[in-house]
């Protein structure tokens, strides 16, 4: 493999996770609307299934900044790389 087909690959990666970005960043616009319904709906609720809801959709939101944070990352060192080799 040479030079060049490292960089063709590496911007075909980069361009996946910008695709990945933006699937994740709808899919997070969709459980926003869901969790404030959701959480709208259980607000004075005590119950262990509410508290367990609240809980799974603060842990779903979580999860979602982690990703997108392992995109940016990916992205950060895929530039460097392609910085580093020209």
């Amino acid at each position: 493999m040479t030079i060049s087909d490292v960089k063709v690959t590496i911007r075909k990666g980069d361009q996946a996770l910008d695709n990945a970005r933006m699937s994740i960043e709808k899919a997070n616009a969709r459980l926003a609307d869901a969790s404030a319904l959701a959480i709208a709906a259980l607000h004075d609720s005590e119950r262990h299934e509410a508290r367990e809801s609240r809980k799974a959709l603060r842990e779903a939101a979580d999860e979602v900044e982690l990703v997108l944070r392992h995109i940016t990352a990916a992205k950060d060192h895929a530039a460097a790389y392609l910085a580093t080799i020209g």
